[in-house]
């Protein structure tokens, strides 16, 4: 079956992701899964490692991601690798943040 292409908007994206949630997958084909995370302030990022690399985008917001042993300042247009299996979360956001992520197998 042939893929088709598709749009997304992210206030409808963001609008998926309930009050106890905080991410949504949006995208699953292949070996590309894309979705987005909503944190509010005080919010806890319980991710844990992942079996594939990620790319991180930050769409709003500002706050720290802390890699590996590594603290790294994020803000609106942000854009950070994270290898597989690498230990990671964001926190520290005073204000809403969001971030597109995406993964690659």
């Amino acid at each position: 079956m042939k893929e088709k292409a598709q749009s997304f908007e992210l206030d409808y994206l963001l609008s998926k992701i309930g009050d106890d949630e905080y991410f949504h997958d949006f995208l699953r084909v292949r070996r590309l899964e894309a979705g987005v995370l909503r944190l509010r302030p005080g919010e806890e990022d319980t991710q844990t490692p992942h079996d594939a690399d990620e790319l991180y985008y930050v769409v709003q917001g500002s706050g720290y991601l802390e890699v590996g042993s590594e603290r790294k300042t994020i803000m609106k247009g942000s854009i950070v690798f994270v290898p597989a299996k690498m230990p990671h979360h964001f926190y520290g956001n005073r204000n809403l943040l969001v971030v597109l992520y995406i993964f690659a197998e």
